[in-house]
């Protein structure tokens, strides 16, 4: 085999995971929180990147509909979190699980009914080629794409850890009842949280959108399937985790159609996932939950 080409599958392995770790870090922060999945998050970021799409169709610049399109998704989260979550946060788990599904399906609606069921052709703000290093010339698109998803979790990160917000978001996570008793204003936090997730979730999808050159209604389901995938093997709950566990999936299916072809890539990575779950039923970086009495 090549090493350029392997070398430029690397690259396009990591570029689409980091864009799968991007969207799976909304899941693992709600998760982390509430121990819920929240299955509305794919239609909520298909939503924002259309709406990018949209904004950009009327004239609007590209960086500032991008922009526009994120504060969607986080508004959507949001709206979401009050409606379909909040007044089923007690209720036996099925209960918010099912109440998310039918929030999603209204979005999904709502996003039909107003760009209908095609797929559109996504701009490519970030020009395709290539870039030699030396002697080998790898595509321009991946490395950018991630190097935008490494800063946006390095801010991310920077966030959670010199914040006051992020410093009550650790807490709430750790216990959310005693963060209440300590007078941590916890139904203003969360509704955040679906916000961040939103946001970060927008700028993946529109990275992949990017990627693929496509944008469609159920696009968020596909997407977002991966990137459940990339929290199961990095460890749910675990932000960085999340991220790690992108990055691996991405890469385990670039050397995949590297290896074998394409046809290979999706059942290659997903054997990768029952291994190490198999093994490591948390996850590669997740933690077990100790049960108290």
């Amino acid at each position: 085999m090549d090493a350029g080409y392997l070398l430029a599958q690397l690259v396009n392995g990591l570029a689409i995971g980091s864009v799968y770790a991007l969207i799976g870090v909304g899941y693992s922060m709600v998760y982390t929180i509430l121990y819920l999945i929240n299955f509305a998050h794919g239609d909520v970021i298909m939503f924002g990147t259309m709406a990018a799409l949209a904004l950009m169709g009327f004239g609007v610049p590209a960086w500032a509909a991008l922009a526009a399109g994120c504060l969607v998704g986080a508004g959507l989260g949001m709206v979401v979190e009050r409606v379909a979550y909040r007044p089923v946060r007690n209720a036996p788990r099925t209960v918010p699980m099912i109440s998310a599904l039918g929030a999603g399906l209204v979005v999904s609606s709502v996003a039909q009914g107003i760009w209908g069921p095609d797929v559109m052709s996504f701009p490519q703000l970030i020009p395709r080629g290539s870039v030699e290093l030396a002697g080998v010339a790898l595509p321009v698109q991946p490395l950018a794409i991630l190097a935008v998803a490494l800063a946006l979790v390095a801010i991310g990160s920077a966030v959670l850890e010199l914040t006051r917000w992020g410093r009550a978001t650790r807490c709430v996570c750790q216990d959310m009842m005693a963060a209440q008793l300590m007078g941590i204003p916890v139904n203003r936090l969360v509704p955040a949280i679906y916000a961040v997730g939103g946001l970060i979730g927008v700028a993946g999808c529109s990275l992949f959108a990017m990627y693929f050159n496509a944008v469609w209604v159920q696009m968020g389901q596909l997407a977002t399937t991966k990137a459940w995938a990339a929290a199961m093997l990095g460890g749910v709950g675990n932000f960085y985790g999340a991220f790690a566990g992108g990055l691996l999936l991405g890469v385990a299916e670039a050397l995949a159609v590297a290896a074998f072809g394409s046809l290979f890539k999706d059942g290659a990575s997903l054997a990768i996932i029952v291994a190490v779950l198999l093994l490591r039923p948390n996850g590669l970086f997740g933690t077990p939950v100790v049960a108290r009495s």
